[in-house]
């Protein structure tokens, strides 16, 4: 991809969702990073060995705030995240809760991990290893920087957005059709819908895999060509494909699926009252916990949505933007807000699933009794075995006694 003169000043930031964190560094910012590269001021941690020379090495420009979050507040969220999603697997992957619905927020939960731990050892390493200003990265660290918050984690996050809308739609049809959705949303079919999803997830995003970050000037980023052809379809496809449109219909369905979760024409069919309103009440439920889940979703995405295309439509029509500074700050509110939904999810499924609760409670119970039966059975066999042990040296001396007796 051929760059102009004026590819330097287009310098990308750091960010874990930043498709489109596109913004010009100026002129002190230039000296910073200039001075950094000269003056060889690094943490004793950082990646650059006194031993090589720096043009191995390519700099990642830091803010004051980002290594204290990304290494403590996302680190934690993360790893609350993921043990609460490990949770959630456990207990829907038991006999007693395999629906479709449920196979869905299992995938979902498996997605939302994924988004925030593919990037823990990048993060880290890059976060620790250089001083407040600046990290120098060898190429390795710097590719594997930028595939995991460009690449891996994006397409994890792409495949969450995707599959909660996919399991609005299959709640919205359970409301209005509740007594046929078992045949039309099989175990097969979810599992389909759900493999296209993520090959899909996985496409759309491969073109930072042909973009290569570690630039030749020496800084790992990613350059936007000027003027913006090939990157800007990019950008305007994945804004509208992973947060625009996904989002309006999220929220389009959320609101239908309130307004037909209390219409009594849905609650009619051929069979019993008592099984007609079993069955409504069940529905209920299950639609409520999706909703709730649709809702904490768009909380941080529609304002990044729109963050998004202001962005974008000014990186196209060359306007001045966000600082690079300001610019990371609204990433980062977006990825802590994202994060947090994610493990809100568990606390939705503990307050208003009590089929969840009682799983979770009968899971923790079987394994405590399980624990406890394990280490009573290794004191009995070890009871036994002293006592075993006590006889036979019993026996043995009672032997000699009647020896000695007998002589």
């Amino acid at each position: 991809m051929a760059h102009t003169n004026n590819s330097y000043d287009n310098h990308e930031g750091s960010d874990m969702h930043p498709d489109y964190n596109i913004s010009w560094i100026n002129s002190s910012d230039k000296s910073a990073l200039n001075g950094s590269h000269n003056n060889h001021h690094l943490h004793p941690n950082s990646s650059y060995n006194n031993s090589d020379s720096l043009d191995n090495y390519y700099r990642y420009k830091l803010h004051h705030f980002e290594g204290k979050i990304y290494v403590y507040v996302w680190t934690l969220l993360v790893i609350l995240t993921s043990f609460g999603n490990l949770l959630i697997v456990a207990v829907f992957v038991r006999k007693r809760m395999r629906t479709t619905t449920n196979l869905i927020l299992l995938f979902i939960a498996i997605s939302d991990t994924l988004t925030g731990f593919v990037t823990l050892p990048t993060f880290i390493h890059v976060f620790t290893s250089g001083n407040l200003e600046m990290v120098n990265l060898n190429e390795g660290w710097c590719e594997a920087f930028m595939i995991s918050k460009f690449y891996i984690s994006k397409v994890f996050h792409t495949v969450s957005v995707w599959q909660t809308l996919f399991l609005g739609f299959q709640r919205f049809i359970c409301v209005l059709f509740p007594f046929k959705t078992q045949s039309w949303f099989t175990t097969r079919r979810t599992l389909i819908a759900v493999a296209i999803i993520t090959v899909c997830a996985f496409v759309i995003h491969s073109y930072h895999l042909s973009e290569r970050k570690a630039d030749k000037k020496g800084y790992c980023q990613w350059i936007i060509e000027d003027p913006c052809v090939e990157t800007c379809i990019f950008l305007w496809m994945t804004l509208l494909l992973v947060h625009i449109l996904p989002s309006l219909l999220l929220l389009l369905l959320t609101i239908l699926m309130i307004q037909k979760l209390f219409h009594p024409n849905i609650r009619k069919d051929s069979f019993s009252a008592e099984q007609n309103r079993e069955r409504a009440q069940q529905n209920m439920k299950a639609s409520i916990i999706v909703v709730c889940i649709a809702i904490i979703l768009l909380i941080p995405e529609i304002p990044y949505g729109i963050f998004i295309l202001v962005t974008v439509i000014k990186t196209q029509s060359g306007n001045d933007i966000l600082p690079l500074e300001t610019n990371r700050l609204f990433h980062i509110i977006h990825e802590i807000g994202l994060m947090i939904s994610f493990h809100a999810n568990f606390w939705v499924y503990i307050i208003m699933n009590r089929r969840f609760r009682d799983q979770l409670k009968s899971m923790f119970r079987n394994g405590m009794n399980k624990l406890l039966h394990k280490r009573a059975f290794v004191s009995i066999n070890t009871v036994s075995r002293e006592m075993n042990t006590s006889r036979s040296h019993s026996t043995k001396e009672t032997g000699v006694n009647e020896q000695s007796s007998f002589l």
